[in-house]
């Protein structure tokens, strides 16, 4: 006579072996890549300085006053940092990194647009950090690619969630 244990290895032993792993896709447009990166920033003012900085994009000129921050991801439309500042929404923003891609890492420098300020989570917090900053990309002019002066940021970030590899 068998157990109910002798039945269930039976069972176990059996099991359909096949099966795959899910990896959760990426629904938004423009998929974001997590980084961990230092930034300087400088938020523009209402001011004329500032508008002829803006229109004219010269992001030395403007970068010669900074606040250092750091970037938690990144996309071809715009990333996501931690301030201890607050910036409101629609500010124009100045941004310089330097960005760890394989094969290709750069200096960036782009003026982007505040979409959204969050106050952060208490594990930002204990980091320093009081808010979480999103900004669009508005323009990205430059970087330090020699022999890709002419990709742009779209091009360099081109990532889809079908051509992510797991090794």
């Amino acid at each position: 006579m068998e157990t109910n244990s002798q039945v269930n290895k039976e069972n176990n032993d059996n099991i359909n072996k096949d099966g795959e792993l899910l990896v959760p896709q990426e629904r938004r447009e423009y998929p974001r890549i997590a980084i961990n990166v230092k930034v300087r920033y400088r938020v523009l003012d209402d001011t004329e300085e500032d508008k002829n900085l803006i229109k004219h994009f010269n992001p030395d000129a403007i970068l010669k006053e900074f606040t250092e921050s750091k970037v938690v991801n990144i996309s071809t439309s715009g990333l996501l940092m931690h301030t201890k500042e607050e910036i409101p929404v629609k500010k124009f923003v100045v941004v310089h990194m330097y960005l760890p891609l394989p094969g290709l890492s750069c200096n960036i420098k782009t003026l982007a647009e505040v979409i959204r300020c969050d106050v952060a989570q208490e594990d930002i917090k204990k980091q320093g950090y009081q808010y979480n900053i999103a900004l669009k990309f508005l323009k990205v002019i430059h970087h330090s690619l020699n022999k890709f002066k002419f990709l742009s940021l779209i091009e360099l970030l081109d990532v889809k969630g079908d051509n992510i590899k797991l090794s």
